[in-house]
């Protein structure tokens, strides 16, 4: 029974490790297949695309030319607009109708006599109309004001036709005479053939194509039910936010599909347009699947013959082995009085019973015991080490300067107790032009706290998108770590939210240290309220300090392994000391504050060691991208309607005064007048009036806006955008202004609410002058 079992334990782990082999070289070879197979699509997907894209923009291209070249024709010419729209309608087919409208009154009006609108029928012949005639005054509708802007051609929204019973597209171009638009040349296309090229396009199977406009709507799609349909809003956000041609989304990224797919764009140029791929992931995978299923069952046959025919020569080659077992089990019993048989064979059988000879009971425990002490230790320290290493690749790099306009700079700085520690800090960057940072310190000390480390710093990365504010998150973040803490550990953390334009900093602190802020000034402590520590109160809040940061100003953050440090006489580093050391770094604005201050703390505890973990943080405003911007207004009033009707001429003579365009302060105005009465309206508290202030900035390139306002919590960002919807052609239907005006016409809008009511900043950029990219990635 002894000789079966160790037989087929062999040769069970000899099928286990050549089952493992092969399943490790399947799995990588599966892998290198499919990115080669991933790969090819890419290139064959990309390549569709774009030859789609180009095939769409050269039938466009026909009627944009078509149009711009007739309105320059009929711009001195208005008497023969007619004949010219049906000649150009009969000799392009993808023309469904061409109208010339004039502005009434207008030189042009008054030669031609009418507006001419030639439209083709579906029987292909042509009809003719004078808009003049309509009953709807066409110069009212959207299309006719937006085309007369458009100088250069433009297209207008796809919209579906009742007397022409089709889904319609527009391109408009204004009809100048003198320099001045006096009408539009507009230019009536059908879908159909962008349904049809779709149709036509070699696709592999699973493959549905699309065409989506700027609003969002299916111009075309292989699925035609959706075709004139709004896209799903991930779509959209994918398409618009994407740079790259192949985009994966993942099936919680999307209402419509149950499976990830990739999604190829090729923009179609001289539009708004988008043509999009989208082919199911299982598609592309679905060959190497196939292959290697039949390669799987294939080995696995094989490997159970093979395990046949090692389990029966296993048996033959331990067969001498059956004396040694007996002998062994003597050895066991303390017989160690004995005679072996003789062996002929010098293989391991022999050399094992020459070895029986030799050996004695004691010995050989004693010598297994120390290789188990050793493994052990040896298995431990490596694991430390990877722990390490792990932790460390969790911190971003310690030293970080603010690449767009060097406004900050930031050093930073962390030495463990132990191998590992549970000290942390970390810092990114927001939207918005926010800058987090962060430093904490875990109860505890070595693994554990590591662990509980590394789980405070991934959730404060996932969870800084979603919060406003500092406080927010680390409200967010502490309901997170009070669940599933049997152990009841918790961190002390520091959480600063900065503006990297202006310098405002907003701080949030869970028990930790106060900071450090020196620059005009000493160093002093920035004494700030705090709240509990994260993961032992689930309903725990976090009051927020603000600070405006001077031009050479620094703010330090730090954990309690500074001020604790213990030198030979059991004396502590403490807070003054740590004050005397960074007052020499205050008219040395060059130097690193954190390298010198960790240095001097290795200095006082040398004789003593490391008790517990050092992390220093130190951010240095420098100021340096926003010295030119200079402030035009700073207003506080009572939040009613009167006041605001004066706030807002005031603010309207400042920037005029400040020789601000016309189109920017009309832009200003407007939004200034939706958000401050929206205050008025709805964000008072009862038997509160409420106060509203207003800071205007001029900067190089924008109108900064800064809104403050103590009432109820009013965000317009969440505020849904309205429907507008509309026949371009036939008929209008006119949506609202308010919130999505705002949207619209300021260039960033940024909002957060605290414990002093609402904060709104608005962007506008001054007229000819480029918008700059104000986003910024940390380098780690």
């Amino acid at each position: 029974m002894a000789l079966r079992s160790i037989a087929s334990k062999l040769a069970l782990w000899v099928l286990l490790g050549t089952v493992t082999v092969l399943s490790v070289g399947g799995i990588l070879l599966f892998q290198l297949v499919g990115h080669q197979i991933l790969a090819q699509t890419h290139r064959e997907s990309e390549a569709l695309a774009s030859d789609a894209s180009n095939r769409i923009q050269e039938r466009l291209d026909m009627v944009t030319n078509t149009d711009q070249v007739l309105a320059a024709i009929i711009g001195p010419r208005p008497v023969d607009a007619e004949p010219l729209l049906r000649d150009a309608i009969s000799h392009n087919p993808d023309l469904s109708g061409l109208a010339s409208a004039f502005v009434p009154g207008s030189a042009a009006a008054l030669a031609s006599g009418q507006s001419p609108f030639v439209s083709r029928t579906d029987d292909g012949s042509l009809t003719h109309r004078d808009l003049l005639k309509d009953p709807t005054p066409y110069w009212n509708a959207s299309w006719f004001q937006a085309g007369l802007s458009c100088m250069n051609g433009c297209w207008q929204k796809p919209f579906y036709s009742q007397s022409r019973r089709r889904r319609l597209v527009s391109y408009s171009t204004a009809i100048v005479a003198d320099g001045k638009a006096v009408g539009v040349l507009n230019a009536d296309i059908t879908l159909e053939w962008l349904q049809g090229i779709l149709q036509d396009l070699d696709k592999p199977e699973g493959t549905n194509a699309f065409v989506v406009d700027q609003q969002g709507t299916f111009l075309a799609n292989d699925t035609t039910e959706l075709v004139g349909q709004h896209a799903d809003a991930e779509l959209l956000r994918t398409l618009n936010t994407h740079g790259a041609a192949a985009i994966r989304m993942l099936p919680s990224e999307s209402n419509n599909a149950d499976e990830p797919i990739w999604i190829y764009r090729a923009p179609i140029k001289g539009t708004n347009w988008q043509l999009g791929l989208t082919v199911p992931e299982a598609k592309i995978y679905a060959g190497v699947r196939h292959a290697f299923m039949a390669t799987l069952i294939v080995g696995a046959l094989a490997l159970l013959i093979l395990s046949l025919l090692m389990l029966v020569i296993i048996r033959r080659i331990i067969t001498p082995l059956v004396v040694l077992t007996d002998r062994a089990e003597q050895v066991a019993r303390g017989a160690l009085d004995f005679a072996l048989p003789a062996t002929r064979e010098h293989d391991e059988v022999g050399r094992l019973t020459h070895a029986f000879d030799r050996m004695r009971n004691e010995l050989a425990m004693h010598i297994a015991e120390l290789t188990r002490v050793a493994r052990e230790q040896q298995r431990l320290a490596s694991e430390l080490e990877i722990a390490h290493q792990i932790q460390t690749a969790l911190l971003p790099g310690p030293h970080y300067l603010d690449a767009r306009c060097s406004n900050f700079e930031l050093h930073a700085a962390l030495q463990p107790a132990r191998t590992v520690g549970g000290d942390l800090y970390t810092y990114f960057m927001l939207h918005d032009q926010r800058f987090c940072i962060m430093v904490g310190d875990v109860s505890d000390k070595g693994i554990p706290a590591a662990l509980f480390m590394a789980r405070a710093i991934t959730l404060a990365k996932a969870l800084a998108p979603r919060a406003q504010s500092p406080q927010q998150l680390l409200q967010l973040l502490n309901r997170e770590l009070c669940r599933n803490n049997d152990g009841c550990m918790f961190v002390s953390l520091l959480c600063g939210f900065l503006d990297t334009v202006r310098g405002h900093l907003i701080m949030a602190s869970a028990g930790h240290e106060p900071p450090v802020r020196w620059g005009r000034e000493a160093p002093h402590l920035l004494q700030l309220e705090t709240g509990p520590a994260l993961g032992l109160d689930e309903e725990a809040t976090y009051p927020a300090h603000r600070v405006r940061l001077q031009p050479g100003e620094t703010l330090l953050m730090y954990t309690d392994g500074i001020t604790e440090a213990t030198n030979e006489a059991l004396q502590l580093y403490g807070q003054e000391r740590m004050l005397a050391c960074l007052a020499r770094y205050a008219d040395t604005p060059d130097e690193d504050p954190v390298g010198g201050l960790v240095a001097d703390v290795e200095r006082f505890a040398a004789g003593y060691g490391q008790a517990d973990d050092i992390t220093v943080l130190a951010l240095r405003w420098h100021h340096a991208g926003t010295e030119r911007s200079a402030s035009m207004l700073d207003i506080t009033f009572a939040a009613s309607m009167q006041d605001v009707f004066d706030t807002l001429e005031r603010c309207d003579q400042t920037l005029e005064a400040a020789g601000i365009e016309d189109d920017v302060r009309d832009d200003v105005r407007l939004v200034l007048e939706e958000l401050m009465v929206n205050m008025v309206q709805h964000g008072c508290l009862e038997q509160h009036q409420g106060n509203i202030g207003l800071h205007l900035t001029l900067a190089d390139d924008a109108v900064l806006v800064e809104l403050h306002h103590d009432g109820k919590p009013f965000d317009p960002l969440q505020s849904p955008p309205p429907a507008l919807s509309g026949d371009c052609a036939d008929a209008e239907e006119l949506g609202g202004l308010g919130i999505h005006l705002v949207r619209a016409m300021a260039s960033d809008l940024n909002y957060t609410h605290d414990e002093h009511g609402n904060h709104l900043q608005l962007r506008f950029v001054h007229a000819n002058r480029p918008e700059q990219d104000h986003d910024l990635q940390p380098s780690q």
